[in-house]
This record gives structure tokens, sequence and C-alpha cells, in this order.
């Protein structure tokens, strides 16, 4: 059986071989699924902004006791 040169099978000798195009494939196919992930997340956070968020405890008001009772006793069971 002659043997088989990458010549007379027409092809260059740098043509990429079978597991090059495969890592290639698996690489994109990675990138895409981490792509597809971000923007996800993303869309998650876009979406969650809507809701209002609540108002943020101020540790020097609650010791002067400015704020109301309710929120000096929930703050301080809290810590």
């Amino acid at each position: 059986m002659p043997q088989l040169s990458l010549s007379s099978l027409g092809l260059w000798p740098m043509a990429a071989s079978p597991w090059l195009l495969l890592l290639l494939v698996g690489a994109s196919w990675l990138l895409a699924r981490i792509l597809a992930w971000t923007y996800t997340f993303y869309d998650n956070c876009c979406r969650l902004r809507c809701f209002p968020q609540p108002p943020k405890r101020n540790w020097f008001l609650g010791h002067l006791g400015l704020l109301p009772l309710y929120q000096r006793t929930r703050s301080s069971t809290a810590s």
C-alpha cells in the first residue's frame, strides 16, 4: 500500500488537523456559554433593580435616639 502524503492528498503542510478544529469548536462553544450566562445574569440584575430598596439604617442617628423606637430595637437585635 503506497504511503499517502499531504501533497498527494492536495493538502498543504499547514492544514488544520481535526484535533485543532475540535479544540476550536469546543472553545467557541465554551465562550458562547459563558457569554450567554453573563447576559442572563445582567438581565436578571436589570430586572431586579425596579424593586425598591429598604431604607438604610443610620448607626449614628440610632444612637442619638432620633430614629423611631421600632427601628432602634430592630437594628439592635439584628447586630
